[in-house]
C-alpha cells in the first residue's frame, strides 16, 4: 500500500528544518565559536561534543517513547510539534551569544544552548526517521520519498552555507550578522517542521507490529538479530565520519587553503545542488535497474574519488576545476542520500516482519545515535587536529593569521583524505549486506 505524492513530500519538507540543523552543527558551529566568539578549537569541540553525547543518549529514550505512545494525533506527531519550538529558540540563542560573556559563563552558556538544540533535534528527528517505514509497503516508493527529501537537505543546505553568508553580511557581519541569520534560519526551522507534522498526521499507519515491550537490552537483543540493520549501521557510521570532518573543515579550507572568506560556501552549496538535484532521477533510475546496494556502493567509491582530488588545491588550481570538483561531490553525495536513506525504512519493515514486533522508533533512534556521534566526532576531531597542528585562531579579527604548513596539512586530511577512507571502508561493508529487494 502506498502515499499519495503529495504526503510524500509533506514529510520530506520536515528535513528543511532538520537538515537546516545537522547542517549548520557541521559548517558554521565549531568555525562561528573560534574564529567570532574567541574559543579556542579544541573548547569549542568539546562542547559541541558533550552536547552530543547527550544527545545520543536522548535519542534512544524518545525513541522508545514514540514507539509506545498512543495519542489521538498517534505515535509521532507530538514529537515533531515539541521538537519544531525548541529547535528553532536554541538555534537563534546559539548564534546570539552575549558579547559581554567570557571565560566560564561564556563556555556555560554555549553548553547549555547546545544541550537545548540537541534535545529539540532529537524530539524531531527520531521519529520523522520512522514515518516512511509505517505508511507505505512500496519499497521503490519509499526511494521517491527519499528524492523528495533530497531536495528539501539540498535546500537547507542552501539557506545555511548559499544564504547564510549573505543574511551575516546583510546584518552587519561579525557576531550581530551571525544573530540576524540565526533569528531567519530559525523562523524557517520551525515553519517547515510544522508544515510536516500537519501533512504527516492526515497519513494513516499501514505497516505496524505489537510494541514494544521489555526494557532497553530487551529490545537491543532483538533488533541484534537484524543482520542487515546491523551492516546498515556500520556502513552509514562510515559515511557519516567522513561527512562530519569534511563539514568541520570546510571553511577553513576555503579561507587558508583557497583564500576565500565565508561566501565559499555560497560557492561551494549552489555547484554541489546543481549536481545533487541533477543527477537525482540518474541514481533513481540506477537503483531500479541495477539495485540499490550496487549502485550505493558505487556512489561510496565515487565520492572517495572525488574527495581525494582535493589534495590538488595545495599546489594551486585554475578556478573552473574547483568549480566542477563541487558539482561532483554533489553529484556523488546524492547518490549516498538517496540509496542510504532508502535501505533504512527497508531494515525497519525486515526487523517488523521477521520479529513481529513494533521497533520503528528504536531502529531509527539507533541510526539517529550514529548520526549524532559522527556529528559529534567531526567538530572534536577537527579541533584537536588543527590544536595539535599549531592553529591560530582568528579570535574574532578581520584578518586571517598566517597558518603554519603543519595546520594547512590538518585541514586537507580532515576535508579530502579521512572522508575517502571512510567512504571506501563502507562500499567494502556492503558487500555483506543481503537483504532482497523483493
Amino acid at each position: 500500500m502506498g502515499v499519495s505524492r503529495w504526503v510524500s513530500i509533506g514529510w520530506a519538507s520536515g528535513t528543511l528544518g532538520s537538515s537546516m540543523a545537522l547542517g549548520a552543527m557541521s559548517l558554521l558551529i565549531l568555525f562561528y565559536l573560534t574564529e567570532y566568539v574567541g574559543l579556542s578549537p579544541s573548547v569549542a569541540g568539546l562542547l559541541i561534543f558533550l552536547s552530543r553525547l547527550w544527545d545520543i543518549v536522548a535519542s534512544l529514550t524518545v525513541g522508545q517513547w514514540s514507539d509506545r505512545t498512543q495519542s489521538r494525533l498517534g505515535k509521532r506527531v507530538p514529537f515533531l510539534l515539541a521538537g519544531a519550538p525548541l529547535t528553532a529558540v536554541a538555534y537563534f540563542l546559539l548564534f546570539s551569544t552575549p558579547t559581554s560573556l567570557d571565560g566560564l559563563p561564556l563556555n556555560a552558556y554555549v553548553l547549555v544552548t547546545l544541550l537545548l538544540y540537541a534535545t529539540g533535534y532529537t524530539l524531531f528527528v527520531v521519529p520523522y526517521l520512522t514515518i516512511p517505514a509505517e505508511i507505505t509497503t512500496v519499497r521503490h516508493q519509499r526511494t521517491t520519498m527519499m528524492s523528495y527529501r533530497v531536495v528539501f537537505m539540498t535546500l537547507a543546505g542552501l539557506i545555511v552555507a548559499g544564504l547564510g553568508p549573505s543574511l551575516i553580511e546583510i546584518f552587519g557581519g561579525g557576531r550581530a550578522g551571525y544573530s540576524g541569520m540565526g533569528a531567519i534560519h530559525a523562523l524557517i526551522m520551525f515553519i517547515a517542521m510544522v508544515c510536516c507534522a500537519a501533512v504527516v498526521v492526515r497519513a494513516p499507519t499501514v505497516v505496524e507490529g505489537t510494541p514494544a515491550s521489555g526494557g532497553v537490552f530487551t529490545q537491543l537483543s532483538i533488533i541484534l538479530k537484524n543482520r542487515p540493520f546491523k551492516i546498515f549501521i556500520g556502513v552509514k557510521l562510515c559515511q557519516l565520519l567522513g561527512t562530519a570532518t569534511v563539514g568541520a573543515s570546510l571553511l577553513y579550507l576555503g579561507r587558508y587553503i583557497l583564500g576565500e572568506d565565508e561566501s565559499f560556501l555560497t560557492r561551494f552549496i549552489l555547484y554541489q545542488t546543481a549536481g545533487t538535484l541533477l543527477s537525482l532521477p540518474a541514481w533513481s533510475w540506477l537503483a531500479r535497474r541495477y539495485g540499490k546496494k550496487l549502485i550505493y556502493m558505487a556512489a561510496g567509491y565515487f565520492y572517495a574519488f572525488i574527495a581525494l582530488t582535493w589534495l590538488f588545491t595545495l599546489t594551486g588550481e585554475l578556478s573552473w576545476i574547483t568549480n566542477t570538483r563541487m558539482f561532483m561531490v554533489g553529484v556523488a553525495a546524492s547518490g549516498l542520500l538517496v540509496m542510504g536513506f532508502s535501505l533504512l525504512p527497508d531494515t525497519m519493515e525486515y526487523n517488523t516482519n521477521s520479529s513481529g514486533v513494533s521497533q520503528e522508533g528504536t531502529l531509527a533512534a539507533i541510526y539517529s545515535m550514529v548520526e549524532k556521534g559522527t556529528a559529534a566526532i567531526g567538530p572534536l576531531l577537527a579541533g584537536l587536529m588543527l590544536e595539535a597542528s599549531g592553529f591560530i585562531s582568528a579570535g574574532g579579527g578581520m584578518l586571517p593569521p598566517t597558518q603554519p604548513q603543519s595546520a594547512i596539512i590538518a585541514i586537507l586530511l580532515l576535508a579530502s583524505v579521512i572522508p575517502a577512507i571512510c567512504n571506501i571502508a563502507g562500499s567494502l561493508l556492503l558487500i555483506k549486506f543481503n537483504l532482497k529487494e523483493e
